[in-house]
């Protein structure tokens, strides 16, 4: 008896993560002062602190597996015996495959910001008369993540066990003739794990 089996395992996994977020402003202080205007005077301060922070993170990962597996018992012969008894007997045939195929993966850990102060300090005094005076402060933090992960991976497996094809022809009797074939087994596990990406703060 012949066992033949054939596992044929493609997997392509594409896999892609972009995070954007805003972060609480790290910055130093930031000091204001607007004093001493005349009368009617218009004053006008704008200040904008921008921190950017891009990361980018690729893998791209071919992987091929080949596996042949043969496991054979039996082919005995016992023949042109002449009396007594006559007995073959074979083994067992075992083919067992065990295959692991992990895709690439992307790990990343984001550093908190340092926890500076992001204080203003905004003084207006002693300004004349009906003056004007507008302030403004815009703090911002900004963090781009690109995670991005190709895998082709591919497994061909064959595994074969065969038993059996003995031999006992043309015995001459008295006498028994007896011919026991061994178990014939293929065992055969693929796993396939495909790209990850991770990303933490």
């Amino acid at each position: 008896m012949t066992k033949f089996s054939i596992r044929i395992t493609t997997a392509i996994a594409t896999a892609a993560v972009i995070l954007g977020a805003v972060a609480p402003a790290a910055f130093a202080d930031t000091t204001i002062t607007v004093v001493g205007n005349g009368a009617h005077s218009n004053s006008t301060v704008n200040v904008s602190n921008t921190t950017s922070t891009n990361v980018t993170q690729q893998n791209s990962s071919n992987i091929t597996t080949a596996v042949n597996s043969t496991a054979n018992t039996g082919g005995n012969k016992a023949n042109d015996n002449t009396g007594g008894n006559v007995t073959v007997t074979s083994g067992d045939a075992n083919s067992t495959v065990n295959v692991g195929v992990g895709g690439s993966s992307n790990t990343l850990t984001i550093t908190p910001n340092c926890g500076c102060n992001s204080t203003a300090n905004v003084t207006i005094a002693g300004n004349g008369a009906k003056s004007t005076s507008k302030v403004t402060v815009t703090n911002s933090n900004i963090l781009t993540v690109l995670q991005q992960n190709i895998s082709s991976i591919v497994n061909a497996i064959v595994s074969q066990t065969k038993t059996g094809k003995n031999q006992a022809n043309n015995n001459t009797g008295p006498g028994d003739t007896t011919i026991i074939s061994g178990m014939s087994t293929s065992n055969v596990t693929v796993n396939v794990t495909g790209s990850s990406n991770t990303a933490s703060q």
